[in-house]
């Protein structure tokens, strides 16, 4: 009972956890989600707050200087005929308003003939030093040198026929500063224009503003023209780009608009801009960190993600620990059931033989089941792995109790020992039976099945020995679901000790279930004596077929079927069911290099370039890769000394595949039958004297290798050796 509550508690101990795992997943995924959209608009909205400050700032200036300006071209149009009372014009302007820097009116060329070409009256506002105060110098600064009909404060006007904002620029002649000029042009009542009305605001009031009420530390503000040129603050690669961006953005400048870019370091940044409007074709750019806005949210996200492993550990700790509780009480209990006597002890002796271990492997599965009709039983049945070959049994001895249950574990003692160092099942039972005659004097005996199914090829070598033939199920190219495997008649073992037996051998196809059973399935028998018999096992498992039942799902349906059969029978013989799904997994070489040897010891020269080059097309370990080598030499060399007679010539192929985690390295030749992977290995242990000759070679190569497999295959001897690498 505890051996069934197991994968259960197991299963439901991974199902909470994962639920827990996806639930806690979904809800921090909500969270953050919902976190980024709220933090995301509120950003927006301080943003545009900031902007709209350092909007109204600038066009607050800017509109003083445009109403003051605008007044002042209808003064300059009827003073047209004093010419010298404009410098007390341009004065009293600098002086009434403290935000000009200076201010002029430049004429059209030679408008004052007397005056010559150029006459602009021009007054500018020098800052005095500590504790002075400021002053006023007046000019004519229109010259040759300073020939503004070609700046923009006076070609500008006249181009719109309007009055503008220039960008800023430098006034070496007047200012001697950076400015920004308001200009409103001057027209006579024939509109012929006559002159320019202008005031120069100093530029670095700009950047002062632009400075002002930071939110985020990393903000950065940028004016730029209407033309996409960068008017104030820090030129920069990723400044041009957001430019660039906004010029391409189809949102209406006139209204806010957001953009998302990376900057010269790659990081995000995200990008506000919106019109200063009025007179000027100015933008407003705003340009704030990603980093510094949603770091916080994802050093939270990244901690509460590391709180909820931590959480879902100890959850996993927790249920694990109570799962091992469970399955310790269980097994307490177990134990207290079964203590009864000698035979209760000899039962679990039993039972303990058998295999236990679950194959990690992906090209088989196997699912048994034995049920003795006693406390101890005389069936068996045994598998395990050897040089990429699966070796099972099956068998059921005469008569029951004791008696049956010592000869099963004779018989199972000696397929071990025999299967050790031998690959062939006839020879494996013909030794088995040869013993099992040895002092028979009770006259037991046991049929008994053998089985080698060679792993990477699906070919099964078999020998019966007088028991049930196997079914199999899901065979390729069969027409029937389920189909009994030829076998030879043979005698069971036990009987005569010079009996033959001959192995038999047939290709395993994909996803193919070999099925072995004892008698004690089909002569199951319920309260009338009638037996269940070999058509009912087929009828179940045809329906297991059409199912795609799993491995672990047949021998509990069969096992069901025979309990509703036997109903309230007592069980009259042992039960031993073995169940093999041959599940071969498909081999992508990723390197498939090829190299002949003639059968010479000379030629094991070749393999170390040979080598060398897929090493290091593999990247190898250096170590590593001369183990490799020195062990894949020592089996040619085993190859080249033995497959071919002497003074015959002949072929030894290696042949390396990788499927970026598997080097397989095949040596194959067409010589005599000979599997080294049965010749005993070498004890080390003993003296040079007393150890046989051979066996270090395959020993080195054994403890090199993962594994060793050989196989014959067409005529020709095929050794497979198998390492593990890391992808």
């Amino acid at each position: 009972m505890a051996m069934k509550e197991r994968p259960q508690t197991t299963r439901l101990s991974l199902t909470v956890i994962v639920a827990a795992a996806a639930l806690l997943g979904l809800t921090m995924g909500v969270m953050f989600y919902t976190s980024h959209k709220m933090l995301q608009q509120t950003v927006e909205q301080l943003v545009s707050r900031e902007m709209n400050a350092i909007y109204l700032c600038i066009r607050n200036k800017l509109a003083k200087v445009e109403v003051t300006m605008d007044n002042m071209a209808w003064v300059a149009y009827e003073n047209l005929d004093y010419p010298d009372d404009f410098f007390t014009t341009t004065r009293r302007l600098v002086k009434n308003n403290p935000d000009f820097l200076s201010s002029g009116i430049a004429f059209t060329p030679y408008f004052y003939k007397d005056r010559g070409k150029w006459f602009e009256p021009f007054s500018v506002r020098r800052k005095g030093g500590p504790n002075q105060k400021d002053t006023i110098e007046v000019m004519q600064l229109g010259s040759a040198e300073h020939d503004y009909t070609k700046m923009d404060f006076f070609t500008v006007p006249l181009e719109k026929k309007k009055s503008c904002w220039t960008k800023p620029y430098m006034d070496n002649e007047g200012a001697h500063t950076m400015v920004t000029t308001y200009s409103v042009p001057v027209y006579l009542p024939s509109g012929e224009y006559v002159a320019v009305v202008a005031a120069d605001l100093d530029a670095n009031w700009i950047n002062e503003i632009l400075e002002e009420a930071k939110t985020y530390k990393s903000t950065r503000r940028y004016l730029i023209s209407g033309q996409y040129e960068l008017l104030s603050g820090n030129d920069s690669p990723f400044v041009d780009e957001a430019i660039q961006r906004i010029k391409e953005d189809d949102t209406d400048h006139d209204e806010d608009g957001y953009i998302t870019m990376k900057d010269e370091r790659g990081e995000k940044i995200h990008v506000f801009y919106h019109a200063v409007g009025g007179k000027t074709d100015w933008i407003l750019m705003n340009i704030v960190d990603d980093s510094e806005i949603f770091g916080k949210l994802r050093n939270i996200r990244l901690l509460l993600t590391l709180l909820v492993c931590a959480g879902l550990l100890a959850l996993g700790f927790i249920i694990y620990r109570s799962t091992r509780n469970l399955q310790r009480l269980n097994r307490i209990n177990a134990e207290k059931e079964r203590i009864g006597g000698e035979l209760q002890v000899a039962s679990r002796i039993q039972q303990s033989m058998l295999p236990t271990l679950h194959l990690q492997r992906d090209d088989v599965e196997i699912g048994a089941s034995l049920t003795p009709a006693r406390e101890v039983g005389g069936d068996l049945y045994d598998y395990f792995i050897r040089d990429e070959k699966l070796f099972f049994c099956i068998g059921d001895t005469s008569g029951k109790g004791a008696p049956s249950a010592m000869l099963m574990a004779v018989t199972h003692s000696l397929f071990r020992a025999f299967s050790l160092h031998e690959n062939n099942p006839a020879r494996i039972m013909q030794a088995v039976n040869e013993s099992a005659c040895q002092g028979n004097d009770s006259n037991m005996f046991i049929t008994f099945f053998i089985g080698v199914l060679d792993l990477p090829t699906g070919r099964l070598h078999y020998c019966d020995g007088g028991h049930d033939r196997p079914l199999i199920l899901g065979m390729s190219g069969q027409e029937e679901a389920v189909i009994s495997l030829e076998c030879n008649p043979h005698l069971p073992v036990g009987v005569w000790p010079d009996t033959k037996y001959t192995a038999q051998e047939i290709m395993l196809s994909p996803g193919s279930v070999l099925f072995l059973y004892t008698d004690g399935l089909t002569e199951a028998k319920d309260l009338e004596h009638k037996q269940f018999g070999l058509e009912r096992i087929k009828i179940t498992l045809e329906g297991c077929v059409k199912a795609h039942s799993s491995l672990q799902e047949i021998l509990p349906a069969l096992s069901r079927e025979v309990g509703l059969f036997v109903g309230e029978a007592e069980q009259s013989d042992d039960l031993a069911m073995l169940a093999i799904r041959y599940t071969p997994q498909r081999f992508e070489s990723i390197l498939d290099e090829t190299l002949v040897l003639k059968n010479n010891v000379r030629e094991i020269s070749k393999l170390g370039p040979f080598f060398k080059d897929i090493s290091e097309r593999l990247e190898m370990d250096v170590n590593l890769a001369r183990q490799l080598r020195l062990a894949v030499e020592e089996a040619a060399v085993n190859v080249i000394d033995y497959a071919y007679p002497a003074g015959t010539e002949g072929d030894v192929t290696l042949r390396v595949l990788y499927d970026g985690h598997c080097l397989k390295t095949m040596i194959i030749d067409s010589g005599i039958p000979f599997d080294p992977t049965v010749k005993e290995r070498a004890d080390t242990s003993l003296s040079a004297e007393d150890r046989q000759i051979g066996g270090l070679g395959i020993l080195l190569v054994r403890e090199m290798m993962d594994a060793i497999n050989y196989e014959r295959d067409s005529g020709q001897n095929v050794l497979t050796l198998i390492k593990h690498l890391k992808a």
